[in-house]
């Protein structure tokens, strides 16, 4: 049968594409979401796109239904080892676990340099000045800790002989310390800083600004579920970048669900934290060789004088994004 004109035989083109398009869709929207568990391991801004990935879509958009909760951080790379989750944010734990034998690997480095800050009472006119004196970390082995050391070395000190350590677990327990006198400095990060600075306290060194690199905050999962599960693994990793991108750039938008996700309400400690950090969230989130390197240098484990820092990354779903032109 001849269609009589060529306008009957557009209108039948254009019926059928619809009906292709509609199809497609309705396909798309049939087809079951790839499940996964991912954990941030510290309520505060550093995870704060993993939220954005969650609360705009971009974990669904992926083709992901995931599971976002929270587990501190050494609790998560147990539960990562054990096969109980499948993705969690790190920062050195990744390393020491490997060397002890695990398969956990970063496939992602979202923040490749130390953002923190050391803080004083006011009479402490310098770091030379904490002679004698104790400065507060969270933990041992923690970036706070280690950045803290650095920077004793950097002017002089001595840790552990010259300036005592106390570990207190949380940053906020590290600002109250500080502002009793319990503590003469402490390693803190925003927005706790202009809490600190309200309380009256002295901003000794910016480690932010110096761009020290370590391993701060990475996205880590294990070889074994690499190599099950491919797809969820690339699926993860561009969300992730894709979300992280957004809350770069997207201030207004971000803040919301960063207040929901911190619990923080007060919008000029929500802007502290979101100056410091859009500074150091990297552009292109890749596993960094300096910052892991910096984190073999810091370990007590002698294996890691050997160890090459490539053997601890698996970076192909991120080359694989920089390849299709996602960062230009």
């Amino acid at each position: 049968m001849q269609l009589p004109n060529r306008g009957a035989r557009i209108v039948v083109i254009a019926g059928v594409l619809a009906v292709s398009v509609l199809f497609r869709f309705s396909f798309a929207a049939d087809m079951p979401l790839l499940q996964a568990t991912a954990v941030y391991g510290v309520i505060s801004t550093d995870p704060v796109y993993l939220a954005i990935a969650q609360e705009k879509g971009f974990f669904k958009k992926n083709g992901l239904d995931i599971s976002l909760t929270h587990i501190p951080t050494n609790q998560a790379m147990q539960a990562l080892i054990g096969g109980r989750i499948h993705f969690t944010t790190v920062g050195p734990q990744v390393v020491e676990a490997s060397l002890a034998g695990a398969d956990t690997v970063y496939i992602m480095g979202v923040i490749n340099s130390f953002v923190l800050s050391m803080y004083a009472k006011p009479e402490n006119a310098s770091v030379k000045a904490l002679s004698g004196k104790t400065i507060g970390a969270t933990n041992k082995g923690t970036p706070t800790d280690f950045a803290a050391r650095l920077i004793l070395k950097q002017n002089g000190l001595v840790p552990d002989t010259d300036v005592k350590f106390a570990y207190l677990k949380e940053i906020p327990a590290l600002v109250a310390a500080l502002k009793e006198g319990i503590i003469d400095a402490a390693m803190l990060s925003a927005p706790s800083t202009l809490t600190a600075r309200n309380f009256g306290l002295k901003e000794l060194v910016n480690i932010t600004a110096q761009k020290i690199p370590y391993a701060q905050h990475s996205i880590a999962t294990t070889k074994s579920y690499i190599a099950a599960n491919q797809d969820i693994v690339r699926r993860f990793v561009r969300a992730a970048a894709e979300a992280l991108d957004y809350t770069r750039n997207n201030r207004a938008e971000v803040l919301p669900v960063m207040s929901k996700f911190t619990k923080i309400t007060d919008p000029a400690l929500l802007n502290e934290a979101l100056d410091a950090y859009e500074k150091a969230w990297e552009r292109i989130p890749m596993p960094s060789q300096p910052a892991i390197e910096a984190v073999l240098g810091s370990s007590d484990n002698p294996k890691a004088k050997a160890a090459k820092w490539d053997q601890f990354v698996d970076d192909r779903f991120m080359k694989e994004l920089v390849a299709s032109g996602m960062f230009r």
